[in-house]
């Protein structure tokens, strides 16, 4: 192994002659991979013979050729043909957000149109004050939700000409939750 590691630092090193290459096919092989076929070629070697030599040397050490391998079909079990599965399970079901589309988008239309019309006037049952329900304000602002005990949390309904950008907001979000739905079926 020694004499093998100095060759191959003499390759390394460039001090070995075209005819100690020659004479070495595993050596020119080394040589061909880290230098280039260029280097070969200048050093007057074929690359050929290289790798004619290279395989007859392999093949001498092992009585075996190591690059081709042959597996046998004796070990290989036949395998008998079938025929492909005709039915087929159904594919599983996707969760629709339709429904979730069609129900928060008519609930959100109800409940705005309901609020426009007066319809939770009932909320403003303990309301103190001016501008409560009881005075004709019939219609909870959405902006002082949490002042429904006051004449600051409503206003007249639109059967009076109050309308609440909140109203109209609430129920363009509820119309086109709706026309997503009934366009994406």
């Amino acid at each position: 192994m020694g004499d093998d590691d100095g060759r191959l630092k003499q390759l390394l090193d460039g001090n070995l002659s075209p005819e100690e290459l020659e004479n070495d096919p595993m050596l020119t092989k080394l040589a061909e991979r880290i230098y280039g076929e260029d280097f070969i070629e200048a050093m007057g070697l074929s690359r050929g013979d290289a790798q004619r030599a290279l395989s007859e040397s392999l093949s001498e050490e092992d009585d075996d050729d190591l690059l081709v391998e042959i597996v046998p079909s004796e070990d290989l079990p036949e395998i008998d043909p079938f025929d492909a599965p005709i039915n087929l399970p159904p594919p599983p079901k996707q969760p629709s957000k339709g429904k979730g589309r069609l129900v928060s988008g008519s609930a959100l239309l109800i409940i705005s149109l309901a609020n426009l019309l007066g319809g939770f006037a009932f909320l403003g049952g303990g309301c103190n004050g001016g501008g409560c329900p009881s005075d004709g304000h019939t219609r909870f602002n959405w902006a002082s939700f949490g002042n429904l005990d006051s004449g600051w949390g409503w206003s007249s309904s639109i059967l009076d000409g109050s309308y609440g950008i909140p109203d109209l907001i609430l129920i363009g979000i509820g119309l086109g939750l709706l026309a997503l739905h009934f366009l994406k079926k």
